[in-house]
């Protein structure tokens, strides 16, 4: 089983879908990263990559009609056909774009940590098709796990218990918790022995979705350099989780994600 195999499946869960198929709004740095360019893509062609249950559409579509959402998870984009009749989407995977032209899409957003689902190869893809696809002037908008935070070296986590003094609702917490660890150990278990850690970026089977996924984190800096490499304009612009700009190099940011705003040139070589 490799990185790719966990995180499809987990993805197209029954339990992954139902989580996503209700929410519909963006969070404070994914809001303060649109309202960053909101103005300039007004009107012009937005790419929505990891579309999910459809939390992102309604902000993109107010910004632009010109809009596509695409997901490898079918089941993903069966939720959203049946939220939001008439909206284009299509199943599509981030890393082989073909079916989008050279510097057609002004704004391309991955919300959700979504770019960090693959692994390190295929993430430096993705970035090469995000590059390819934009126009020029054009930005990409991404949420990434954050190497820097605590969740990169905690140990194993138990799911949430609270007590109750009502003995039958006592009994059904109870049992969710040992199902709900039972699970967690399992899929420890199982994905643990892909984990690797280095000093550019690691690579986790996370707590998230109860130790069913596994997710890449990497440094402000270390994110910043990827995406000049990749062709964007150095020094992306950062926001933490609440909606701040990072103004220094991040190296003392120790929240769990940051969002990027990232910009082709308009004069592109």
């Amino acid at each position: 089983m490799n990185i790719d195999d966990v995180n499809i499946q987990a993805m197209r869960s029954s339990a992954a879908v139902a989580q996503y198929a209700w929410q519909d709004t963006l969070t404070l740095p994914e809001r303060a990263s649109l309202d960053q360019v909101a103005e300039r893509a007004r009107g012009k062609p937005i790419l929505d990559i990891g579309v999910g249950g459809g939390r992102t559409v309604n902000a993109l579509r107010a910004v632009s009609a010109d809009y596509w959402g695409i997901d490898y998870s079918p089941e993903m984009l069966a939720v959203c056909t049946k939220r939001f009749p008439g909206v284009r989407f299509t199943q599509a995977d981030a890393r082989y774009l073909t079916a989008i032209e050279d510097s057609s899409i002004f704004l391309v957003m991955f919300s959700c940590n979504g770019i960090g689902m693959v692994n390190h190869a295929d993430r430096l893809q993705i970035l090469r098709e995000v590059y390819r696809i934009l126009a020029p002037g054009g930005v990409f908008l991404f949420s990434t796990h954050n190497q820097n935070c605590p969740d990169h070296t905690t140990g194993f986590q138990f799911p949430e218990f609270k007590f109750s003094f009502n003995p039958a609702r006592l009994a059904v917490r109870t049992a969710r918790l040992v199902r709900d660890t039972a699970l967690r150990v399992r899929n420890r278990r199982r994905f643990g022995k892909l984990e690797m850690r280095g000093s550019d970026y690691s690579m986790i089977n996370d707590v998230c979705h109860d130790y069913g996924v596994m997710l890449y984190y990497i440094s402000l800096a270390n994110q910043r350099r990827q995406l000049e490499a990749a062709g964007f304009q150095a020094n992306a612009d950062a926001y933490d989780g609440h909606g701040q700009l990072i103004t220094a190099d991040g190296t003392n940011h120790t929240e769990s994600s940051i969002a990027f705003v990232a910009k082709k040139s308009i004069s592109v070589k």
